[in-house]
């Protein structure tokens, strides 16, 4: 969860799930996707434009791995790695949209208030 003056930021979630990269290269510079917005998860595409989300400068560590599992959940408390926050997420985003729902504008890409993305 980001935060932007104060006020808590929620992403849009990308998948109840990490995302599975395989050959990274060390030391190669990425920056994932905060927002939960990119059709390129875990990485970013720019999506995050206009919502108050910055994507995470991640540097491939020099010890190679087989999988990294990163998180596209976008809620991690080690972000970019998978933390299985996942696992119990879905309860409280709902609950969060719920006590949102009445004020979602069709035209907003996201809602950063709870994480609610409109039907485009």
């Amino acid at each position: 969860m980001e935060k932007l003056f104060g006020s808590a930021l929620y992403p849009a979630v990308a998948t109840y799930g990490p995302c599975n990269e395989q050959n990274l290269s060390p030391r190669d510079v990425k920056l994932w996707c905060r927002c939960g917005l990119s059709k390129k998860q875990p990485w970013c595409d720019g999506s995050h434009s206009g919502t108050g989300f910055l994507p995470l400068k991640w540097v491939v560590p020099e010890r190679p791995q087989t999988v990294y599992q990163l998180c596209a959940c976008k809620y991690t408390s080690c972000a970019p790695y998978c933390d299985a926050t996942h696992v119990n997420l879905p309860v409280d985003v709902l609950k969060r949209q719920r006590q949102c729902q009445g004020m979602h504008i069709e035209t907003v890409k996201l809602c950063t208030g709870c994480g609610w993305v409109p039907d485009f």
